[in-house]
């Protein structure tokens, strides 16, 4: 989940991952943005705009990407005419890919160079918990590439097998020594117990 959020005229932009008991990250960044007067940009909002006509394709992801850097530069640069005061975005990341690494930066740059601060909150989760959160009804709902749940199910489990889904220790503070980094397990808590750790020790 990524998140900006504006204090005293300057953003701030946090990444996270995050997902009551269901705690996926859409379900945390919900209860986070009445917590600190944000709106969530839920990754699959964008893809599925795109997918809906090309498909879960390369292109599909690439647009999706496009637009997302768009509307940050767009949120930067006109700060009067915001409709909030933060952006929490979530994001599913490879740690192993570098065009996921080079997008964390595009974005993060977007808010630094413009002298804002910026958080990643990377939320982990059981396996077991993860696929048992796939299949929750909000989800369901909300997204839907996740309806086929025997796909779903295998694509997330593929993902994971294929995918380092998570940081290792200090990786993040490394590879981006000018952003906060907090790692949450978030497997047995609830959403808004994750966003007042969130709040406490980033925000």
């Amino acid at each position: 989940m990524i998140l900006w959020k504006k204090t005293n005229g300057c953003e701030h932009h946090g990444f996270d991952r995050v997902d009551r008991l269901s705690g996926c990250r859409k379900d945390v960044g919900k209860e986070l943005e009445k917590q600190i007067d944000g709106k969530l940009l839920f990754n699959h909002q964008t893809l599925d705009l795109f997918a809906d006509f090309l498909g879960y394709s390369k292109d599909a992801f690439l647009l999706s990407d496009r637009t997302r850097k768009e509307l940050f530069k767009a949120f930067v640069n006109n700060p009067e005419t915001n409709t909030t005061k933060t952006i929490i975005f979530t994001v599913v990341i490879d740690f192993d890919s570098t065009y996921d690494i080079e997008f964390l930066q595009d974005i993060s740059s977007i808010f630094l160079e413009a002298n804002q601060k910026v958080y990643f909150v990377e939320l982990v989760a059981a396996l077991r918990e993860r696929l048992k959160r796939n299949v929750h009804e909000e989800r369901l709902k909300a997204k839907p590439s996740k309806r086929d749940t025997k796909f779903s199910r295998k694509e997330l489990l593929t993902s994971t097998l294929k995918n380092r889904l998570e940081s290792r220790e200090n990786e993040v503070n490394k590879l981006f020594p000018a952003v906060k980094h907090l790692k949450i397990n978030n497997t047995k808590l609830a959403p808004e117990e994750v966003c007042t750790q969130i709040i406490s020790e980033l925000v």
